[in-house]
């Protein structure tokens, strides 16, 4: 199935890079792609449908909003501290 797609000059670049290393076959490399970032959604939801991993992002929400949060400085200070 032809598909026709407009691609930046970087991507386009990249693309002509890596077909070069499969015998100039764009095609396979934009296919490849595809499943790759199809394969990485597909872990995303399954990471983000995990139970634990939900109640650790509220967590992490209501700290933020009570402002129960530490700059990355302030952390390592204390970390310093504690050594």
């Amino acid at each position: 199935m032809r598909r026709q797609v407009v691609l930046d000059a970087r991507s386009e670049e990249l693309l002509n890079q890596l077909a070069a290393a499969r015998a100039g076959n764009r095609s396979f490399v934009v296919r490849e792609a595809i499943a790759l970032y199809a394969a990485l959604e597909d872990h995303l939801d399954e990471i983000e449908s995990d139970p634990a991993f939900r109640r650790r992002m509220r967590r992490s929400a209501a700290d933020l909003e009570a402002e129960r949060v530490l700059t990355q400085s302030q952390a390592e200070k204390r970390l310093r501290r504690k050594r």
